[in-house]
């Protein structure tokens, strides 16, 4: 036989070789069988059962995995997951994804009322091994994460919100190596509603479970009651974040931003590791008109008998929100010419506060100031109780010491002013 015909013979058989194996892979792809392999590798690597609607294998072209209808217990369902390969890679020769891309995606976070997750039992530890795993070596050339959703509900503290239409991009993913990323979604929590947007640097170490973030630029948009039909807009830097999984918490360094003409930056930290999600920061803006503010945020400062009263405010504090409560404590600033420090917990209306010195004949009514000229113990004690009736129609719980205060002609010092929820106040 002539050598030509020959080696035409041979690739013609490896070619039809070629064809029934991918025939047989395209087919078998399909079979309940492969689909229980699948969603046995996911149970695996999770903890949790997995279940697969579809799994069909495309070749064409490039060698492509499409799963539909993925299910992993109560806490995660996918529409669609689509993984493409280099021709290389089914042969193992690479570690290498080209694209993995992931569709109608949507996470269901659950906390029951004795404080159990449902996520509590995801990615268990390994055994022990004998030796250390080799460093992971795998990269990924196109992410993207397309219409994703996270539903949060705690039926202990009767709090639940929502991300919707999560959209993120990345590309030349490897651990150890930094690559860019995009990342969008909206919000809903009661009757607001939020739209965030954040692009930055990223870097991943998986062996040791830490994800890191830099040089980040983000902004956004909050609306819904109380804020006026325009909302509130948001925009920053952020110089780090970072995720821990040991910890379960991430930390976040360097922000700085500009909310409803508020300029500021902040530092702090999300601990992910406790039954209900915790937050930890500190805060503090920068020397702002609180009045422009107040009426963006939908709550317009009264006027004043002085036009000039709350011409400038400048505030830090601690910022906690545990069990659904937010706390800010402790909290100090300068009102226009007074310094202040305390607590506030808006949540309970609750108030302490120590102010250094203040004239309150600024900041009342236009038409409540009181006359100059009277003097003594009962002009004193009148325009204490007026002020504290003026304090009482606030509905707040509150305790103000002060060290020294003017209202009319007189002076007064070392004052305590108290408040109650059923509107009595006292001087």
């Amino acid at each position: 036989m002539p050598l030509k015909r020959r080696h035409a013979r041979i690739l013609a058989a490896i070619a039809l070789l070629a064809v029934a194996a991918f025939a047989i892979l395209w087919a078998g792809a399909r079979t309940p069988f492969a689909r229980g392999l699948v969603a046995g590798a996911i149970t695996d690597a999770t903890g949790l059962p997995a279940s697969v609607g579809q799994l069909r294998i495309g070749l064409i072209p490039s060698p492509r995995l499409d799963i539909a209808g993925l299910a992993v217990g109560d806490l995660l369902e996918v529409g669609r997951i689509e993984v493409t390969l280099p021709w290389r890679g089914l042969f193992g020769a690479t570690d290498r994804i080209d694209a993995l891309t992931v569709s109608n995606a949507t996470v269901w976070l659950r906390v029951s009322a004795d404080g159990a997750s449902n996520w509590s039992q995801l990615f268990p530890e390994p055994a022990a091994a004998a030796t250390p795993a080799e460093p992971a070596r795998w990269s990924l050339g196109k992410l993207a994460l397309e219409s994703g959703t996270i539903d949060y509900a705690d039926a202990g503290t009767d709090s639940q919100w929502q991300l919707t239409a999560i959209t993120a991009t990345a590309s030349d993913v490897a651990p150890g190596s930094a690559f860019p990323f995009e990342l969008q979604f909206g919000g809903i929590a009661g009757p607001n509603t939020v739209h965030f947007a954040l692009k930055g640097e990223a870097r991943m170490d998986t062996d040791a479970g830490r994800y890191e973030a830099d040089a980040l630029g983000y902004r956004g948009w909050l609306g819904g009651d109380p804020l006026p039909l325009a909302g509130a807009e948001l925009t920053g830097t952020l110089q780090q974040a970072a995720y821990e999984s040991s910890t379960g918490i991430v930390r976040l360094a360097g922000g700085q931003f500009e909310f409803a003409e508020v300029p500021g930056r902040f530092d702090g930290s999300l601990d992910f590791d406790e039954p209900a999600p915790v937050a930890d920061f500190t805060v503090a803006t920068e020397a702002f008109a609180p009045r422009a503010s107040a009426i963006i945020l939908g709550r317009p400062l009264p006027a004043t008998a002085d036009p000039a009263a709350f011409e400038s405010l400048q505030v830090a504090s601690g910022v906690r929100i545990a069990d659904g409560e937010l706390v800010l404590d402790p909290l100090s600033g300068r009102l226009d010419d007074t310094n202040f420090e305390g607590s506030v917990i808006p949540g309970r209306r609750f108030v302490r506060a120590s102010l250094d010195a203040i004239d309150f004949n600024r900041y009342l009514p236009p038409a409540s100031k009181p006359a100059v000229g009277g003097s003594g113990a009962g002009s004193k004690k009148a325009t204490l109780e007026s002020l504290a009736a003026e304090l009482a129609g606030l509905d707040i719980d509150a305790e103000l010491r002060i060290g020294e205060a003017r209202i009319g002609d007189a002076k007064v010092r070392d004052a305590v002013i108290r408040i109650t929820p059923d509107g009595e106040g006292a001087p």
